[in-house]
């Protein structure tokens, strides 16, 4: 397959090589005719051909985050720990909340929650819990009509959706106070899991994720754009529903993960340099 054409976070007219292709699937069968690329200039891989009709972008997993609230609470909770080694008050804004389970254990921390929510459906059920302060759209709305200083902001699983994260990234300067954090949860590239099942890994998710990230690349991306690092973190899913047997042997890559301080989702807590200019 020839290379293919599609804008990148190098911000060059970038030329992607095909890293993985699904064709002729029997497992992932909606995946069919999806190509990931890697970028001939800076390596970052994004999905650069999607089937049309495949992923409808209303869909949400709302109903499910409520279902087993239990369980998100607990995979939530380390956010939320992070967060207040460095912030113990403020004003929080977390952008696509969805149901609002980390704005819920957040308001007991004591910040002053905000939520934008763009899935109408789990808009609905996290205005349920917290009425005006949740905003259904995106950022570039919210800040026309509700223009405010942060002192955090969250993307838990939200970034790698973004068509045009450098924009989305300028639009956050503008309502992050200086010095104030850019929380960012993503999957990880740079991990065992992913390099052994390819295209076979769960957190691919190509019809979804636009976007797959290292830690190497996320970090330079954020400093070059006014952010300092002050930590990365990892875990890796346990995988609950799978066999025993199939659970022992993602337990041992996760160990392999471990050591090599790596894993397959990556937590990364970046604070806004007082000059804001790139």
């Amino acid at each position: 397959m020839s290379v293919i054409k599609s804008d990148c976070l190098c911000q060059k007219n970038s030329l992607f090589q095909p890293k993985i292709v699904y064709e002729n699937e029997t497992v992932f069968r909606n995946f069919n005719s999806v190509t990931i690329g890697r970028c001939i200039n800076c390596g970052l891989l994004k999905t650069v051909l999607q089937p049309k009709n495949k992923f409808n972008p209303q869909t949400t997993h709302a109903d499910f985050y409520e279902e087993k609230h239990f369980l998100f609470v607990s995979l939530l909770q380390p956010i939320v720990d992070q967060i207040k080694k460095y912030k113990k008050t403020g004003l929080v804004l977390d952008v696509g909340c969805s149901s609002g389970i980390l704005l819920e254990l957040l308001k007991k921390e004591g910040f002053d929650i905000y939520g934008i929510e763009p899935n109408k459906k789990a808009f609905l059920i996290s205005q349920k819990k917290f009425g005006g302060k949740i905003f259904n759209g995106y950022l570039s709305e919210y800040i026309k009509k509700k223009p405010r200083g942060f002192d955090v902001i969250i993307y838990n699983h939200v970034l790698e959706h973004i068509d045009k994260v450098v924009e989305e990234i300028n639009l956050i300067k503008k309502v992050l106070k200086p010095g104030g954090l850019l929380v960012i949860g993503v999957p990880n590239i740079n991990n065992i899991i992913f390099f052994l099942r390819q295209k076979y890994w769960e957190y691919l998710v190509a019809l979804e994720h636009i976007w797959h990230f290292s830690k190497k690349y996320l970090v330079n991306f954020l400093n070059k754009k006014g952010f300092n690092v002050s930590e990365v973190s990892f875990s890796n899913d346990r995988r609950p529903d799978y066999p025993i047997l199939k659970r022992g042997y993602f337990y041992f890559l996760s160990i392999i993960n471990k050591l090599f301080n790596t894993g397959e989702l990556m937590l990364i807590v970046a604070q806004l340099k007082y000059d804001k200019h790139d």
